[in-house]
């Protein structure tokens, strides 16, 4: 399952930014959830323009780029994926139907996709990639001969949906966010005058001035147009499952998630985790970025001092896929240095967020001695 961000502008403002270009800082903005391949679907007055490429945001466009793609609506998606074959998963996707065209873009994934491939291909369907969102988009555009509206052909499909998703479709003449049952991946409605958004965290509201509405319910299908809003509340269920992710580690600290700061949420797991696993300890470190307020909530129930005591290399790119585990190991060293002299000879509790492989040598500290490397995070079972 795959780690992604989701932007999306309806533009009914004559005088606003341009929607590419607003497009363009949304996504940059959410770059944390996906570095791996990103992509842009403009409307230009019912035609789809578009660009996806594997990389970051600022590599894939340029000023020139984006004036060419001006249009009335759109959307992005940036990627985070385990595989090599990236450039095969960047999104949207664009295909034409019977209805005209289509774009959909996709955060998080389906656990019953072999099943549903083998399916449609038995109906004569076939496939150009392996990625979620194209079989979505397929059993959308079939469901839609079927009914008068895209919304209706959406609603029909999304029991066959198992998993956890927030969905981005666009048509000639709106855009529609639908967010899985549970609610387990994020998907926020915004508004600045009278244009409309859709986006994976409020962060980028921020910084574009615009106005947080609501979030999207659990099994909600909502539509954007030139004429607003239109909910259809298509499934309800009376449990919901946020994925724990979000606030652990994809989001960014300033957003908010069910009127929760991320932030706060990450620092009162922190003093949580103080009240659970007390250290006796001469001071707490933080592994950059994401651990910083797990490990503020943790010193403070504690009253120890945080300490700033890993040097984070910004050019490296967080990407686990060298063939041998000594390469692995190798990246990870590259990737934090210790400061020696804010640890040497020190009690040290580290505090971090980021232990989901189970990798060995998930990430190295310097020993009270200081004289030789320790033991990994995943030798000793921390991670916070």
């Amino acid at each position: 399952m795959s780690r992604s961000g989701l932007f999306a502008m309806y533009n009914n403002n004559t005088d606003a930014f341009s929607t590419a270009a607003s497009i363009y800082y949304g996504l940059f903005s959410m770059q944390h959830r996906g570095m791996d391949a990103t992509g842009i679907c403009i409307n230009q007055n019912g035609q789809f323009k578009y660009k996806k490429e594997d990389g970051m945001v600022i590599d894939v466009f340029d000023e020139n780029l984006l004036s060419r793609m001006e249009g009335h609506a759109g959307i992005g998606h940036v990627l985070h994926s385990n595989r090599s074959d990236v450039r095969e998963y960047a999104q949207p996707i664009v295909i034409r139907y019977t209805s005209g065209q289509m774009a959909v873009a996709l955060n998080g994934g389906l656990v019953n996709t072999e099943e549903l491939r083998k399916e449609l291909e038995l109906q004569g369907a076939v496939f150009q990639t392996s990625d979620d969102a194209e079989i979505i988009s397929v059993l959308i555009s079939r469901a839609r001969n079927r009914f008068e509206t895209i919304e209706e052909a959406i609603a029909d499909i999304m029991p066959k949906l198992r998993g956890a998703y927030a969905l981005l479709v666009m048509t000639p003449r709106k855009i529609i966010g639908v967010r899985d049952p549970l609610g387990m991946k994020p998907l926020i409605l915004g508004k600045k005058r009278n244009s409309l958004y859709f986006s994976s965290e409020t962060c980028i509201y921020n910084e574009l001035d615009v106005e947080v509405i609501r979030e999207v319910m659990p099994g909600e299908i909502v539509t954007i147009n030139q004429d607003g809003i239109k909910s259809f509340q298509q499934i309800h269920e009376e449990k919901r499952a946020l994925c724990v992710y979000e606030y652990i580690y994809h989001s960014r600290p300033d957003s908010v998630l069910n009127g929760i700061e991320v932030f706060e949420a990450r620092e009162v797991m922190g003093r949580i985790l103080a009240k659970e696993a007390p250290v006796d300890a001469d001071v707490i470190v933080w592994v950059p970025n994401s651990g910083l307020a797990a490990a503020s909530g943790y010193a403070k129930a504690l009253n120890l001092p945080l300490e700033d005591a890993f040097l984070k290399n910004k050019f490296h790119c967080n990407k686990f896929v060298q063939p041998t585990e000594d390469m692995v190991r190798r990246g990870v060293t590259m990737k934090l240095a210790v400061i020696k002299s804010r640890v040497c000879g020190k009690r040290v509790v580290v505090v971090d967020d980021s232990m989901v492989r189970g990798q060995q040598g998930g990430c190295w500290w310097i020993a009270p001695g200081c004289g030789s490397k320790g033991g990994s995070y995943a030798d000793r079972g921390a991670g916070g």
